[in-house]
């Protein structure tokens, strides 16, 4: 068991958000250092004994990875993780070559609840970083990953070695209160009635659509409706198919492909069985291995008609796309008979700025998500945010929403979201919006009584599941409801 975490060096150069780290931090039982700038994080690690040292990728001067690099120079065997909101793969390979741990800041809800487990009594923390060729290779055979595990004692001899990827099973339960595709407009209305529909199928299912718009939330939300959500659910990222130690984690060493590894339990799924296997950016998937996907499918299909759907290679295939599929299979960029396999069921999600109405409902949602993730009494987001929001692109999509969000509530000091909790470029752009007249505003109440009907639409009337949406008593909302109506009918 390696030794509890206690002092902790906290780096980023954005100072209210650093302050706000480390208060939650104190209150976890930590004992935070903060540094603003690489230098100073230098001098910390030099003067003190640090356990863990978190630091922020973007920051003037000297960076994260520098920072990092610096810092284990002076102490090599120093945990490190790298927060990033500009995450890419070149960024996840120097992470990995550093024995760094990376967390992309859209995922702080994950960040905390590692954080929150680091000293708890009773969980085992494991550092296992590849010192050497010889020390990279466990007794199984496979790569021992570049990561931290946590365990409590009665699973701590069932550790599992995957890499690049998320899996969830029964030692590693799915948080279903997180798993909602939200959103009221016809689009995403649709897409719920389809997911709904595709989920106890056992069908392969192609999500399409732009980086951020939910495509893996809604692979893991079939996942998780079907018959396999005690199963495991492993996502892979098909950029990491091009690292040969990963695909070497993925269907074990040897001339062996991903069919072969499934049937003959090898690789990752020597573990456990994999319930649900999802390529994310499936364009990105090597020629050699997009024929290896062709040919499990086509097992896999076999198989169910062999065995009444309880084959060998028993398992179901989801993949996602950013791009056009179709245009690479003309430019001989992506297997043609592959493709015709994927895109018989192809659901597209659209990109949130062609789905604005969403917007507010999407705040409200991740508002009390992360409120309720990081304990704070945040509980309203100032109209001429959502003015902004309602104005912005959101190239990013959901994804950089929720990133704003959650920042917000981070830094946030009462219990209102305003501009001056948003990045410096959305106060230029505020500046550049005609401010609302004052006829035009709506009260609390009246935004309020909007909400509620919204919600109570898109329950289909089901008082009891708005009631739960809202985080109110049925009593409650019987209450506003009738208040409601009363003022859209005032007694003559």
């Amino acid at each position: 068991m390696t030794a509890p975490i206690n002092q902790i060096l906290l780096v980023d150069d954005e100072e209210k958000l650093l302050q706000s780290i480390a208060q939650r931090m104190k209150m976890m039982g930590f004992v935070p250092f903060t540094a603003t700038n690489g230098m100073a994080a230098i001098d910390i690690v030099t003067k003190n004994l640090i356990d863990l040292a978190i630091v922020d990728l973007q920051m003037p001067d000297m960076n994260g990875l520098v920072t990092i690099t610096k810092l284990k120079e002076i102490k090599p065997d120093l945990k490190t993780i790298l927060l990033t909101g500009h995450g890419n793969d070149k960024v996840k390979q120097a992470t990995e070559s550093l024995n760094t741990l990376y967390f992309e800041k859209e995922e702080m809800g994950d960040f905390w609840h590692f954080i929150r487990k680091l000293n708890t009594d009773g969980n085992v923390v494991v550092i296992r970083p590849a010192a050497s060729p010889a020390a990279a290779v466990a007794p199984s055979g496979i790569p021992a990953a570049n990561e931290i595990e946590i365990h409590s004692p009665r699973h701590f001899t069932k550790a599992k070695h995957e890499k690049s990827s998320t899996v969830e099973g029964p030692d590693h339960p799915i948080d279903y209160r997180h798993l909602r595709i939200v959103g009221e407009t016809s689009s995403m209305q649709e897409l719920r009635k389809t997911i709904g529909r595709l989920a106890p199928l056992d069908c392969t299912v192609m999500f399409s659509g732009e980086n951020g718009t939910g495509k893996e939330l809604a692979a893991r939300v079939i996942h998780a409706r079907s018959a396999r959500r005690l199963q495991r659910f492993l996502a892979i990222d098909c950029g990491d198919l091009d690292n040969a130690q990963f695909v070497h984690q993925l269907i074990g060493y040897g001339k062996v492909d991903l069919c072969e590894a499934i049937q003959s339990q090898r690789g990752i799924f020597a573990a456990d069985q994999v319930g649900t296997l999802f390529f994310d950016r499936v364009e990105e998937m090597p020629a050699t291995m997009q024929s290896q996907l062709l040919k499990t499918i086509d097992t896999i299909d076999r198989s169910r008609a062999a065995a009444g759907q309880t084959g060998t290679a028993d398992i179901r295939i989801l993949v996602a796309t950013e791009t056009d599929l179709a245009q690479r299979v003309e430019l001989n960029r992506f297997d043609e008979v592959l493709y015709d396999r994927l895109i018989f069921f192809n659901l597209f999600i659209p990109p949130l700025r062609d789905r604005k109405d969403d917007i507010l409902p999407l705040c409200s949602y991740l508002l009390r998500k992360f409120s309720d993730d990081f304990k704070k009494p945040v509980e309203s987001i100032a109209p001429e945010v959502i003015d902004i929001f309602s104005a912005y692109p959101f190239p990013g999509n959901v994804r950089e929403l929720a990133h704003l969000i959650e920042r917000a509530v981070i830094i946030a000091d009462g219990k209102t979201i305003h501009l001056k909790h948003l990045p410096g470029r959305f106060l230029e752009e505020a500046s550049s919006v005609k401010p609302p007249e004052p006829g035009d505003l709506l009260t609390l109440a009246e935004l309020e009584n909007r909400y509620i009907i919204e919600v109570l639409e898109a329950a289909g009337g089901n008082k009891s599941r708005t009631a739960e949406i809202l985080k109110i008593s049925r009593a409650a909302l019987w209450r506003k409801l009738k208040l409601i109506k009363a003022n859209a009918n005032p007694p003559h």
